[in-house]
């Protein structure tokens, strides 16, 4: 973790503007101007702005030397469009527009609003940075609560003036130029219809698995690309799921900077995923904090490469692409790079959901609010969800929390909090409010991590395998109030609930009669199913009814070892598991069976299975005393 510098945000004018009723010039509608406002100058403060021009739609501000504006200053470049009467903008929920930089340095951009019969000032409190020669869309909500001071904005049933303000990005120089505003619109909410998919999909601010349900995190991260040498991961998965966990952020690596992971190890990561119901989600650490869009394109690019595993599991797994890409907190190069990254990923045939970190070390949630939409609609898919971190900087009180996983929601994102641990090198983390929060607002969560940080108070274990949950982090995470096991559910693509049943029904009689038998054969890399039917003459000394119902993929009633599905356990069973353990072709067990003889639960027959059904056959333990309870 690397901890980066809050810009020096421009604070609220209100002591440069003792009263905005008795400022002059009040100017009506026109047709020339952004929006079809009139623009002009700001008089009396904000006085960097040289000259203010509207011509078809677009308005353009020159300035000079224009600083950072602190609290009083006029230093910044201001310009305005307001009207005495008012305008009525109570049907509207958003306001969007391009901001186009046509000077040599970036610029800050920041919007604040005077409504109401006072003229109150309600301020935006994210400022968007612009690189030189670069546009970028940007999107205020009227009712998220971001604006100064925590509001929404009030009284937009009188909205006198539009106030917007250019600044420098350095503390330590002043920036000249133009900017452009065009394509000014004010309307509704500018999210995307997404339908449902074969895997995972975002319906609004909700993350949707392959059967419709909601799935919500619960989770943490695995740095698997630098352990790969400590321990089979299977063992480290199967603990963080029998401790709760219904996902795992996996970190992977490219070979830009760590060792390359290869297909073969993503295959198995994967294959281990599923054997214990756990979510996968796949990220390239490699472009961490790196500023230049190569190095997301590279992550990009890896993926593409590993395509052929990934393809058919889009219902267990989620492409992160790169962890914390960008140090920087700008929104143009974030919103491109990510647009641009999406791009190779879906030109390589994946159509897996894909989550976003935002900039700033994935601590600026102001890069995905202001152009997090932006990147959703570019999507081929319409298919990503983004994350912040939530470390001292985006985690460190509970105000910004909510202040984040609301803005999200108001933008109508889906959203997680991709990382958090309990504090970090620069300070503490308010984890239990984010926890609860997420959980009261069904927010999904990744912990990191699960072990080997160079910091051990971010490791929730004592070792990669086998190791203690550490008190004041594994423990909170699996077992506090709002922890793994309190409030995580496996994704429902794992639960036989959620898999279509069929029913069989056999009936024999005394006289001559036709018993039919169906034999179901499922294949894991598709959906289709195969069934064959044959009829037999038979003839029966009594008379017996039965009727028994399956579910592809588990039994309705779970009986241990009972291979034939007879409803008894016998040593013939153990013929048929022996059979199976051992790859026989003929042990033929049917899906059922295979679940009655899945005695540790880990979704394979092996000889473990028939090593505990033995002991259970010859009275080591009762049913009751099951070592795996599944």
């Amino acid at each position: 973790m690397k901890q980066f510098r809050k810009p020096a945000f421009l604070t609220a004018l209100v002591t440069a503007v003792t009263s905005l009723a008795a400022l002059p010039a009040l100017h009506a509608n026109a047709a020339n101007g952004a929006g079809g406002y009139t623009w002009e100058k700001t008089s009396g403060y904000q006085e960097a702005t040289t000259a203010v021009t509207d011509a078809n739609g677009v308005t353009t501000v020159t300035f000079e030397n224009a600083g950072t504006g602190g609290e009083g200053s006029n230093e910044i470049a201001g310009f305005c469009a307001q009207d005495g009467t008012g305008w009525d903008w109570s049907e509207y929920t958003q306001m969007t527009f391009t901001l186009t930089n046509e000077s040599a340095k970036p610029v800050r951009f920041m919007l604040a609003l005077g409504t109401g019969s006072d003229w109150d000032w309600l301020q935006a409190d994210n400022a968007a940075t612009v690189e030189a020669g670069e546009s970028t869309k940007l999107s205020y909500y009227f009712k998220a609560a971001e604006w100064a001071g925590g509001s929404t904005v009030s009284n937009l049933y009188l909205v006198h003036r539009i106030n917007m303000m250019i600044s420098s990005t350095a503390d330590s120089e002043s920036v000249s130029g133009t900017v452009k505003i065009s394509d000014f619109a004010l309307g509704g909410s500018s999210t995307v219809d997404v339908e449902p998919k074969d895997g995972f999909y975002v319906d609004g601010t909700v993350l949707r698995d392959a059967n419709k349900n909601a799935f919500v995190m619960r989770g943490t991260s695995y740095e698997y690309a630098w352990f790969t040498w400590d321990h089979d991961p299977a063992d480290a998965l199967k603990e963080m799921a029998d401790l709760g966990a219904n996902a795992v952020r996996i970190v992977l690596a490219d070979g830009e900077k760590w060792t390359k992971i290869t297909a073969g190890q993503v295959a198995n990561l994967i294959e281990q995923c599923e054997k214990n119901k756990l979510v996968a989600v796949l990220e390239v650490h490699d472009a961490t904090g790196n500023n230049n869009e190569s190095a997301i394109i590279a992550a990009a690019n890896y993926f593409a490469e590993i395509a052929s595993v990934l393809k058919g599991h889009e219902d267990t797994v989620i492409i992160n692409i790169a962890n914390e890409w960008m140090e920087s907190t700008n929104d143009t190069a974030w919103q491109q790079g990510w647009i641009n990254a999406i791009k190779v990923v879906r030109n390589a045939g994946l159509q897996h959901c894909i989550l976003c970190d935002a900039g700033g070390y994935g601590q600026s949630a102001s890069t995905v609010i202001n152009g997090g939409a932006a990147v959703l609609q570019a999507d081929p898919e319409h298919n990503c969800f983004f994350a912040v971190h939530m470390y001292s900087v985006a985690g460190g009180s509970a105000s910004t929390i909510k202040s984040t996983i609301d803005a999200m929601a108001v933008r109508n994102l889906c959203f997680v909090v991709g990382e958090f641990a309990q504090k970090d090198n620069w300070g503490d983390v308010d984890e239990a409010y984010i926890m609860s929060y997420c959980q009261e607002t069904n927010t999904g969560w990744l912990a990191w991590s699960w072990y080997g940080n160079n910091d051990s108070y971010m490791d929730m274990s004592s070792a990669n395998v086998g190791g203690r949950l550490s008190s004041d982090w594994g423990e909170v995470v699996v077992n506090g109030t709002n922890g793994w096991k309190a409030t995580a559910k496996v994704c429902s693509v794992y639960d036989a609930a959620a898999v279509s049943t069929e029913t069989t029904t056999t009936t024999t009689t005394t006289t001559t009669t036709t018993t039919t038998t169906t034999t179901t054969t499922t294949t894991t890399t598709t959906t289709e199913t195969t069934t064959t039917t044959t009829a037999t003459e038979t003839t029966a000394t009594e008379s017996e009814t039965s009727e028994t119902t399956s579910t592809s993929g588990k039994a309705a009633v779970k009986i241990w070892g009972d291979a034939d599905e007879s409803g008894l356990f016998e040593l013939a069973d153990c013929v048929l598991l022996a059979k199976a353990s051992a790859g026989a072709s003929g042990a033929g067990l049917s899906v059922g069976g295979r679940n009655n003889c899945d005695m540790n639960a880990d979704n394979t027959i092996s000889g473990d299975d028939l090593r505990i059904a033995l002991m259970l056959i010859a009275g080591s333990y009762t049913e009751d005393q099951m070592p795996y309870r599944g």
